[in-house]
């Protein structure tokens, strides 16, 4: 069963992620992911988005009046706040939205690895999984035709967490086949490192 009414931007994923450590302290045992997204999404969403939405009005006024004092110092007078809020908005605010929703702001890592192996892959879950358990880490995936998935990420990629009881035995890949892996958590960079070397031991051994 897929989850396509899961549709979620990297700070959301990373309140759920913090939202999920709480939980399982509380219960005293491991909350799933999908127990933890259930649970954010109807309890804590929306104070979630509307406290995301003051800090980011809040940050957003700043960036403006910073280019506002550089921009009246340029011309030697004060443009105005209507003036560079306008053009700050036209000129920064796109990338500067961007930035703030992207994966390293929200403290997730990314790998992308490029099947090359000519008969492909068949990844298993389970060896995916003992990596970030030996790492104390989330880990994510992403690839084309996943059946299968805990959510979709910035309203275009599906992923799915390797822990998650939606997981199939394997994950299959052809050659040419890009995969995607994001993990958050202290063992972040040691957890893909890891995946890659797993990965590439399995393309050419």
């Amino acid at each position: 069963m897929t989850r396509k009414e899961i549709d979620l931007i990297p700070s959301e994923l990373r309140a759920i992620e913090v939202h999920k450590y709480y939980l399982s302290q509380r219960e005293g045992r491991e909350i799933s992911l999908e127990e933890a997204v259930v649970d954010f999404l109807i309890n804590y969403e929306s104070d979630f988005l509307m406290a995301k939405q003051i800090e980011d009005v809040r940050e957003q006024n700043t960036e403006i009046m910073k280019y506002k004092w550089i921009e009246s110092e340029k011309e030697g007078h004060d443009i105005g706040t209507e003036k560079a809020a306008e053009e700050w908005v036209e000129k920064y605010g796109s990338i500067w939205r961007d930035e703030k929703e992207s994966l390293e702001k929200n403290d997730f890592l990314e790998l992308s690895i490029v099947i090359e192996n000519k008969r492909g892959l068949n990844i298993d879950i389970a060896a995916l999984a003992e990596i970030a358990r030996k790492y104390d880490c989330e880990l994510y995936v992403h690839k084309g035709r996943m059946k299968y998935y805990n959510f979709i990420l910035f309203g275009k990629k599906e992923y799915l967490n390797i822990k998650s009881i939606l997981c199939p035995k394997h994950l299959e890949a052809d050659r040419g086949e890009p995969i995607e892996f994001i993990a958050i958590g202290n063992g972040a960079k040691e957890t893909l490192g890891e995946t890659e070397h797993l990965i590439h031991n399995l393309e050419y051994n």
